[in-house]
C-alpha cells in the first residue's frame, strides 16, 4: 500500500506561531505512523473575484495542488477573536473555487490559545466550512489552552499530555486515510 500523502496546513502566518509549534507533534505522529508529510505555507492574496477573472496567483495555484494530491489534512487552526483565522479561512476560499480541491478529503485539526477554552469556537466554525467544502473532519481535537504558559525558559512545550495527544492525532489521520483509501480502492 502507498504511504498516505498528508499536507499539514499552520493558520498562523507567523513562523514562530504557538500553532505552528504544536503542530510539529501532529505531524510527528504522522510521520511515526508512516506518512509522508509536506508543510505548506499559507502567505496568499485575500480572495478577491477579480484576482480569480485574470487568472489564479500562483501560491494560490501550488495550494490547490498540494491539497488536490493530499490524501488528508492535518490543521492548526488558531482561534482570532472566538473565530477562524483570516489566512486559514482565505486558503480555504481559495482553494474551494471550481474545481474545489477540497471534496472527499479527510482532516484532523489542533489548535493553541493563550485563552482558557482553547480554540473549542474556532473549530466549530473550522468543523462548518469544512463540511461546506465536503471534508470530513475527524471528530478527534486537541485544544492547548493558556499555550503561553506551557513552554520553558528555553522554549521548550512541557505540557506532555498534549505532545502525546497531538501525536495520536497525526498516527489517527494516517490510519483513517489509509483505511480510506482501502475501502474506495475495494
Amino acid at each position: 500500500m502507498a504511504q498516505a500523502k498528508i499536507l499539514a496546513i499552520c493558520g498562523s502566518l507567523r513562523k514562530a506561531s504557538f500553532n505552528r509549534r504544536i503542530l510539529a507533534f501532529a505531524v510527528q505522529g504522522a510521520r511515526e505512523a508512516g506518512g509522508e508529510v509536506e508543510e505548506c505555507d499559507l502567505d496568499l492574496p485575500l480572495y478577491n473575484g477579480d484576482i480569480e477573472a485574470q487568472g489564479l496567483p500562483p501560491k494560490v495555484v501550488a495550494l490547490r495542488d498540494k491539497i488536490a494530491a493530499a490524501d488528508g489534512l492535518l490543521i492548526a487552526a488558531p482561534e482570532n477573536n472566538h473565530g477562524l483565522s483570516a489566512a486559514l479561512k482565505n486558503a480555504i476560499d481559495w482553494a474551494s473555487r471550481p474545481p474545489s480541491v477540497w471534496p472527499g478529503k479527510v482532516a484532523a485539526s489542533c489548535g493553541a490559545t493563550s485563552g482558557l477554552f482553547g480554540t473549542v469556537r474556532a473549530s466549530i466554525q473550522l468543523r462548518t466550512t469544512l463540511a461546506a467544502v465536503q471534508v470530513t473532519l475527524l471528530p478527534q481535537h486537541v485544544w492547548v489552552s493558556q499555550v503561553h504558559k506551557k513552554f520553558d525558559d528555553q522554549e521548550k512545550f512541557g505540557d506532555t499530555e498534549a505532545i502525546q495527544k497531538l501525536k495520536e492525532l497525526g498516527a489517527l489521520l494516517v490510519k483513517t486515510v489509509g483505511v480510506t483509501a482501502v475501502a474506495v480502492a475495494s
